[in-house]
């Protein structure tokens, strides 16, 4: 591309000149040089110089960047979307009112039943394994699903029930990770921490949502206590070891939770569980009306259980790529919820490909502005200065 930049720089500079060095009886020289530019060679449009650059890759690395131009090349750009406004729906009161990357117009963003009900988000996508620890993370959660089949059989709300009592530990344990590595190494975490505490949060909160619809035996309460307490250690443990492989185990994990809730959707459809009117808790965090019913909480659930699937994913691709040290990309920052918008154009894109150690100063340099402005943590984190 810098080729094309110089060549087409040089010509149109030789033709201006020499339309200035024109005779003094020809046309102005104004009407020369315009003549002159009009005739040199134009410039081809950023995205054509970069899928003119992207052919013909040279190193496997190129190959690599170019299939994960899509950070969530795995799903639909169209279940991306839908489970980004599914997601943004229950996020606080207080970032409502905060400018909005990808151009909602309310808060919450809006999305119907139907959207929640479509095909983009009913699909079960799968993220093929490419390493052995992606195998042996698959093979873990693949036997712990039909252990937890097993055993709760056709108890769907039950299932729930235990299901985000596991599903809330990785979240808060990652997050813990990340915060004593940044202590540790001494340097900032860019931005991985408070999206997995958010994860953590979310899945708690299924818990206290399901807690209103079923009470839980004594038998799984003691399953959940000696679940939650081998989970903690072991995930600790594989965090430390390997943090890539940890958060693919996480995505299998949420894989097979997008697949609990189908059947428990399944079942409320079939009648074999009543569906009955939404309980409070879930009213009130993803802003329901009072005629919402079981069904309509499960639809919200197992989006958000997509949005910890991909996002978990993404997370492993990040070390896969040695990108530990880059802001991870959430599906909120890269999809335009209006059709037809996207939350950055192609131009941005490429400028921030092309200056990633700008986008290190210029990161470092708010931060310690903030920090002498006085503004709290959370406050620099919501502008990714963590």
């Amino acid at each position: 591309m810098m080729m094309h930049l110089a060549t087409a720089a040089r010509l149109a500079t030789g033709c201006a000149s020499a339309a200035l060095k024109a005779p003094s009886g020809a046309a102005p020289k104004s009407l020369l040089l315009a003549n002159a530019l009009a005739r040199a060679p134009k410039l081809p449009p950023s995205s054509a110089l970069s899928l003119h650059h992207s052919q013909g890759f040279s190193t496997r690395a190129e190959r690599k960047k170019a299939a994960l131009e899509r950070r969530y090349h795995w799903i639909e750009p169209e279940a991306e979307r839908l489970i980004a406004r599914a997601y943004a729906r229950h996020k606080t009161l207080q970032q409502r009112d905060q400018p909005s990357p990808n151009g909602w117009t309310s808060f919450p963003p809006s999305i119907s039943l139907k959207d929640l009900e479509s095909d983009a988000l009913n699909q079960e996508y799968h993220y093929e394994p490419k390493t052995r620890g992606d195998k042996i993370a698959k093979t873990l959660v693949y036997y712990g699903e039909q252990l937890m089949h097993l055993f709760f059989r056709d108890k769907y709300d039950h299932h729930a029930v235990t299901l985000e009592t596991i599903a809330a530990v990785p979240g808060v344990v990652g997050a813990a990770h990340r915060h004593l590595r940044s202590l540790r190494c001494m340097k900032r975490d860019h931005g991985w921490i408070n999206p997995l505490q958010e994860e953590a949060e979310n899945e708690r909160m299924h818990l206290l949502i399901w807690m209103q619809h079923t009470k839980p035996t004594r038998l799984e309460r003691a399953f959940v206590i000696c679940a939650q307490g081998l989970y903690v250690a072991a995930y600790s443990v594989l965090m430390y070891l390997s943090p890539r492989t940890a958060h693919r185990t996480v995505g299998y994990l949420e894989e097979a939770a997008h697949r609990a809730y189908t059947d428990y959707l399944r079942a409320v459809d079939e009648g074999k569980i009543p569906n009955v009117p939404a309980g409070e808790v879930a009213k009130t965090y993803y802003r329901l009306d009072d005629s919402a019913t079981l069904r309509d909480v499960i639809l919200h659930v197992r989006a958000d259980e997509c949005m910890h699937r991909d996002f978990n994913h993404h997370l492993g691709d990040l070390y896969d790529n040695n990108e530990a040290d880059e802001f991870p990309t959430k599906m909120d920052e890269t999809m335009g919820l209006e059709e037809g918008q996207a939350a950055e154009s192609s131009e941005e894109k490429s400028g921030r490909k092309a200056g990633k150690g700008r986008k290190r100063q210029s990161a470092a340099t708010a931060e310690a502005a903030a920090a002498t402005a006085g503004y709290s943590t959370q406050a620099a984190a919501s502008n990714k200065n963590e």
